[in-house]
């Protein structure tokens, strides 16, 4: 389709300008640091890693007093391929992300690192005829496309086989994906940070920018921990405690979830052979437990273990595997609860932080259909980067995203299609939102 062109001038838009790409970094020569990484979790751990293979340095201030106490903490997390139907934006974002999760956690596993992780492969079980229908889809599709190493790998299996493969009876077949399997987050964390400058118990309050290039980091009581020449602000929902990322907090979206767990001598006799995944998931033992759940609680902001979740946990078990199901009671239970941070199209915000109000100030007719116009490059706070709202998906997304910005960070382009990482630019929001008449300066 041939772009509009402006009657008068004759010139042609600019391609979304609002989506153009931050001043890469610069070394700052007053200082000796590079770049600061606020959050602990597997976002952060993610931007710490991707930054030391490009050979920048990273600091890291998590304000626990160990790595990985949000929903990163959780023991388990699953590695299992996101495929979509219809090869959406965040199908090929999350699918590109299981990817590039898996062959990390595969390479530090060869290089003798110390992850705790398992390829025991992810039974998948359609909960619905409408999920059975789109595996179908999701299986045309994955045959359809040429054979490469590290393509997603996927056997379709009958209830028998399927039953026979995770070790319990299920009600039905479903999809295996045999290269996927788990990964212990505060393992992986702690490797990923491995060369970073770690500190903890420090929560970064305040962001100011420096002359030229770079920003001050000022703790709770104001006093400053530091100059650096760019920050990743890589948390939850107090990501958008910042000035500079205060309009993002009407984007996210806090869901609590809660896990339930027992020890295998409840079970003496249980054998899980892979992950079983479903609307939940159950996991084979790990340091002497399995997994279930999780539950799914929109706007909540408490982490209290309750037995009515650890009941919606069990009832939620029980749809595939229900001769186990009635086995557990909530009193035999253990849990962990915690936040995850979400956004309204469900994909997470990745990128340099927009500048809201300049936002406005540089695109205010976007909703009056001017598309000819010379619109500026984006603005943005200059050496500030966001990398949040993966929900449950942390474990398939962040480690891509964190090379995403590290690759932003130092100026070079990444290898994700220009629509997706359009998709999860976190200026998307304010630009839908001008063009829909909803914004004004």
């Amino acid at each position: 389709m041939t772009k509009p062109v402006d009657p008068q001038s004759g010139s042609k838009p600019a391609d979304k300008p609002w989506f153009d790409p931050a001043t890469p970094f610069i070394r700052n020569t007053s200082h000796n640091n590079d770049v600061a990484i606020i959050g602990g979790g597997i976002a952060g751990a993610s931007c710490c890693y991707a930054l030391n293979q490009l050979g920048i340095g990273a600091t890291l201030f998590e304000q626990h007093d160990h790595l990985a106490q949000g929903a990163s903490g959780n023991p388990i997390g699953m590695l299992e391929p996101y495929v979509t139907a219809d090869n959406s934006l965040a199908g090929q974002f999350y699918e590109a992300g299981y990817q590039h999760s898996s062959n990390l956690v595969r390479q530090l596993l060869a290089e003798g690192r110390n992850v705790e992780a398992a390829f025991c492969g992810v039974l998948s079980l359609p909960a619905t005829p409408r999920d059975a229908s789109r595996q179908q889809v999701i299986l045309d599709r994955l045959s359809k496309l040429p054979a490469v190493d590290g393509a997603t790998s996927v056997q379709p299996l009958d209830q028998a086989a399927a039953s026979d493969i995770l070790g319990l009876t299920v009600p039905t077949g479903g999809l295996f994906y045999k290269d996927a399997g788990w990964v212990n987050p505060p393992s992986l964390c702690r490797v990923l940070t491995a060369q970073a400058t770690i500190k903890q118990g420090i929560q970064i309050a305040r962001l100011t920018p420096l002359q030229g290039s770079g920003a001050r980091l000022y703790d709770r009581q104001g006093l400053s921990v530091g100059d650096f020449g760019a920050v990743i602000i890589a948390g939850a929902m107090e990501t958008a405690n910042f000035a500079q990322t205060t309009w993002m907090r009407d984007y996210m979206v806090a869901l609590r979830g809660q896990i339930s767990f027992f020890s295998n001598t409840l079970l003496e006799d249980l054998k899980v052979n892979c992950v079983l995944s479903h609307k939940g998931y159950l996991t084979p033992e790990r340091a002497g437990m399995h997994v279930f759940g999780a539950t799914f609680d929109r706007h909540a902001n408490n982490i209290d273990i309750t037995e009515n979740d650890h009941k919606a946990n069990i009832s939620q078990l029980a749809l595939a595997v229900p001769n186990l199901a009635a086995r557990l009671t909530p009193g035999t239970l253990g849990g962990r609860a915690g936040l995850r941070t979400t956004t309204p199209d469900h994909l997470p915000m990745i990128g340099p932080a927009p500048d809201y109000a300049a936002y406005l100030d540089a695109y205010p007719d976007l909703d009056k259909g001017r598309y000819y116009a010379r619109y500026c490059s984006a603005p943005y706070h200059k050496d500030v980067y966001v990398c949040t709202g993966f929900g449950a998906r942390g474990m398939i997304g962040a480690p891509l995203a964190a090379n995403m910005i590290a690759c932003q960070i130092a100026g070079h382009k990444h290898d994700l299609p220009p629509l997706v990482q359009e998709a999860l630019h976190p200026a998307r929001y304010i630009i839908r939102a001008i063009k829909r008449g909803l914004l004004a300066p």
